[in-house]
Formats: structure tokens, C-alpha cells, sequence
């Protein structure tokens, strides 16, 4: 299978190695602009095969529900009564439930306990979808003699089927074996990547190299033979994939051998492009001036940015409605708990680094652990953002997008990070890529952060954009105390 977006393809796919000219690849996208977007999110095949197998499981319940519970003929619910657009709807709200309790991240059962009681609350969830599609259209929602019998039996399927998962199906699917060809620094990285995060369902079998370089990491497996002998390790390790990535490219690439072992069917990745989609980052070590400044890869269309701008102020005019209950009990409760001004005014870099106020309601004490009642509550649940709102109706920022950096360091950044400047190409976001694959208050530095913003601004989509609030969303409802 061949997966190529933007003369790129994915890992999963077959990924032809830039080293390789074939065929000259346009850089504009093959396909929209949301499915480009999240296909370039890398999903472990062991999750992809759960979630799969998942959505055939919940079809499967509700129709047996549906054929044992409902008097009149089943084949006229379904399909002269919307019926399967109902138990679309219903599945869908169900396998969200289950993405927000991570369960698509978590492949091992730990506790059965545990397990009971997130599916319990993704039926939850589903059933108070149920409930506002009702208000919304009670033609889309599914009648509760369906529904409650049919989330009971859910529960105990997929809690049997999550335990056989784990424990036989994991088992059998295996992980995909690389091998590494030739040994550079990113390579090391990506063995260390692979090693420290099992659950990818990778393994670096070894490498191939001439021994000009340094040995590799444990995680990297061992020196399996000379660049000469490609062909014939490649017969007797029998690896899924090879990856491609040299300390110094000219003269050492086996370029006949890679051509034959491709065109055989041999699945082969660069070295940059899959620890890309590995870790949702772009190596600045690799990243090169020529790339930066003649290819389109890191300026955003300004098609795409107008489309932001507008769906996301709609989006911030509806939430500052909604929530302005919300903002006056923060003030509120805020104004009661501490002394001193209810704002904070920071001067931030915006859109090609012009400055703006960013807004926001003061949280007494630096320390998170300092703080209690009133200010725990409003720190928990995010509401001294709320008035970022405003800075998005101002068209300051975007709901996504880079980290908002106050404008003193942002200065001694651009002067001292090479290729600091570029994260201005958007507005600055409430959340961000940078923001999800990073802690809050952890001990990620600059530069990593940058690698996160620069893989963002390398993808960036609507996909992308609408795939960081959904999981945003999810660990402010299910994350724990901040």
C-alpha cells in the first residue's frame, strides 16, 4: 500500500526514500486536506487493528440487540426508520468515549477493575450524547429499549474482547521488524525512540554499515553485516521495513541494491521523513537551510490560514457566549481569593513576530501545589484561560497553533535558535502539537518545543488542527488536578 501526501508518505505506507530519485513527486497534496492531515499522526498498527475490529464489535451488538429487542421487523427500522444512521451516531459517540478514556493508547489491560469502569463511562457518554441528539432531532436518536440493552451488552463484549486483545491478539500481530541501513545520529535517536516506547509495536532488528561509524545504541540491535551484503541480510532477517539515514550521504549509499529490494516490494523509509512520523517532530539537526527557504513545506497557504482565522473567531464567538457564566463565577471567585489585580496583561509575539497583549486572570502563587479552594478549582478547570477568548476575536491568536512566548524571550530566541523566526508564520494558539506531546510545567527545553511547532507548521491542515482539540478536550475533562 502507498500512502503519499504532499511527495511524502506516511509509515505504514510504503515510503520511497529521498535518496531515491524515481519519479518527481509534486509537493501539492494528493488528497483533503483533513484526511492529509491525520494520516500523518502515527497509529500503531496493534491500536489501528483495535480500533477496527471495535467498530465491527459495536455494529455487530447493536443489530443483535436490535433483532431481539424491537417488535416490529428489524429491516424496516433500519432501513425505512434511519436506523443505521442511528446506530452510526450511537457507535460513534461510543468509540469517542472510548478514545477520551485513552483507551486506543493503552493496548494492555492493567487492571480489569480500571477497565470496567472507563467502558461503564463511555457508555456514559454515549447515552448523554443520545440524550442533547435528542433535543437536537429525536429522529437521530436511538429509542432507550435499544439503547440501554444494547450499552449493557457493549460492556461486557468489549471488556472480554479488550482481555483476549491484549493478552492472545498482541501476541500474534507481533511488531514490525527494521533494520536499520547505514548509522547516523537520528537513527540512534529513533532506536531510542522505539525502545523507550513499546507499545509502537516497532523493533529495530539491527543494522547494516561498513563500520565507519560509531557503533549504535543497544536499542539499534547489532552490526549485522557490511553495505555490500545488503541484499543477502536482508534474505535471512526477512525484516518489514528498511530505514535509510547516513552520517555523510555521498558514496556510501548501496543505491542498485535499494532500487532492486524496492522494486521487489520492499518497504523503505528515509531516515528523517519516518522519525517524522514516529515521533511527531522534525529533527532540527537535520533540518536544512535549503529545505527552510525553497521548498513550501513550512509556510502555511494563506488560503489555509484565512480558513483558520474565520472557523476559529466563529468558534470563540459561540464559546464566549457559552461560557460567560463561567468567566464572571472565575472573576468572582478569583476577586475573593487573593489580593491584587484580576488580570494579567503579557506582552506576547504574534503573526510575524508583531506583539499583542495576551489576557488572562491571575493565578495567586506561581506553585501549582500552593494553591487551594477557589484558585485550585479555577486552575483545574483552565478558567483563568478564558480570556485568550478575547485575544482570538481580536485576531491575536488561534485556538491552535505555536506556544504564545512573551516578547523579551522571544527576541533572545530568534537571535540565538537558527530558524526561530519560521514558528511566526501562524498565530500563536490557546493549544498547539507543541502543547499535547509536551508537559505543561516539565523539563522539555526550546529546542524540542521547536521541533513540535516546526513539525505543525511542516503539516499543518485542518486535520491536524481539529485532531489537537479533540485531544485537548480530552485531557481537560480527564486529566487530573492542575
Amino acid at each position: 500500500m502507498v500512502v503519499q501526501v504532499n511527495g511524502r508518505a506516511r509509515l505504514g505506507g510504503t515510503i520511497h526514500a529521498t535518496y531515491l530519485i524515481i519519479a518527481v513527486r509534486s509537493r501539492r497534496p494528493l488528497n483533503a486536506a483533513t484526511i492529509a492531515g491525520l494520516s500523518r499522526i502515527f497509529v500503531p498498527i496493534g491500536a489501528l487493528a483495535l480500533l477496527l475490529s471495535e467498530i465491527l464489535l459495536v455494529a455487530a451488538c447493536f443489530l443483535v440487540v436490535a433483532f431481539l429487542i424491537l417488535n416490529v421487523d428489524p429491516t424496516v427500522f433500519l432501513f425505512a426508520d434511519n436506523g443505521l444512521l442511528r446506530i452510526a451516531l450511537a457507535g460513534a459517540s461510543i468509540l469517542f468515549g472510548l478514545y477520551f478514556q485513552d483507551l486506543y493508547g493503552n493496548l494492555y489491560v492493567k487492571s480489569r477493575v480500571l477497565l470496567i469502569q472507563q467502558l461503564s463511562l463511555a457508555m456514559g457518554i454515549a447515552l448523554l450524547a443520545q440524550g442533547l441528539l435528542g433535543y437536537v432531532n429525536d429522529g437521530f436518536r436511538l429509542p432507550l429499549r435499544l439503547m440501554v440493552p444494547a450499552c449493557a451488552v457493549l460492556v461486557l463484549a468489549l471488556f472480554a474482547w479488550r482481555v483476549v486483545y491484549s493478552v492472545f491478539v498482541l501476541r500474534v500481530v507481533g511488531a514490525q521488524r527494521i533494520l536499520f541501513v547505514g548509522m547516523c545520529p537520528l537513527l540512534q535517536e529513533m532506536a531510542g525512540y522505539i525502545g523507550a516506547h513499546p507499545g509502537l509495536g516497532l523493533q529495530v532488528i539491527g543494522y547494516v554499515d561498513d563500520g565507519n561509524t560509531p557503533a549504535g545504541p543497544p536499542e539499534a540491535g547489532r552490526l549485522l553485516g557490511p553495505l555490500s551484503a545488503l541484499a543477502r541480510i536482508v534474505a535471512e532477517a526477512a525484516p518489514d521495513r528498511l530505514v535509510v539515514g547516513f552520517a555523510e550521504r555521498r558514496g556510501q549509499m548501496p543505491i542498485a541494491d535499494l532500487l532492486q529490494l524496492r522494486y521487489s516490494g520492499m518497504a523503505i523509509d528515509e531516515a528523517s521523513t519516518a522519525f517524522e512520523r514516529l515521533s511527531g517532530r522534525v529533527s532540527l539537526a537535520e533540518l536544512r537551510p535549503s529545505e527552510m527557504l525553497l521548498s513550501g513545506a513550512f509556510r502555511p497557504r494563506t488560503q489555509r490560514l484565512v480558513y483558520q482565522t474565520l472557523g476559529h473567531w466563529v468558534l470563540a464567538l459561540i464559546l464566549t457566549i457559552l461560557t460567560a457564566p463561567l468567566l464572571l463565577l472565575a472573576a468572582v471567585l478569583l476577586k475573593l481569593s487573593s489580593r491584587g489585580p484580576l488580570m494579567n496583561r503579557q506582552e506576547c509575539a504574534g503573526l510575524r513576530g508583531r506583539p499583542f497583549p495576551l489576557f488572562s486572570f491571575r493565578l495567586a502563587g506561581a506553585d501549582r501545589r500552593n494553591r487551594h479552594g477557589a484558585q485550585r478549582f479555577v486552575a483545574r478547570w483552565r478558567l483563568h484561560a478564558l480570556p485568550h477568548l478575547w485575544n482570538i476575536l481580536r485576531g491575536d491568536m488561534c485556538f491552535v497553533g505555536p506556544r504564545a512566548e512573551r516578547t523579551e524571550f522571544a527576541n533572545v530566541l530568534t537571535e540565538r535558535v537558527p530558524f526561530y523566526r519560521q514558528r511566526y508564520a501562524v498565530k500563536p494558539g490557546i493549544t498547539g502539537w507543541a502543547q499535547i506531546n509536551t508537559p505543561p510545567e516539565g523539563p522539555e527545553d526550546t529546542l524540542r518545543r521547536l521541533e513540535y511547532d516546526f513539525y505543525y507548521l511542516k503539516y499543518f491542515s485542518h486535520g491536524l488542527d481539529t485532531y489537537i482539540l479533540v485531544h485537548t478536550l480530552r485531557e481537560l475533562l480527564f486529566s487530573g488536578a492542575a
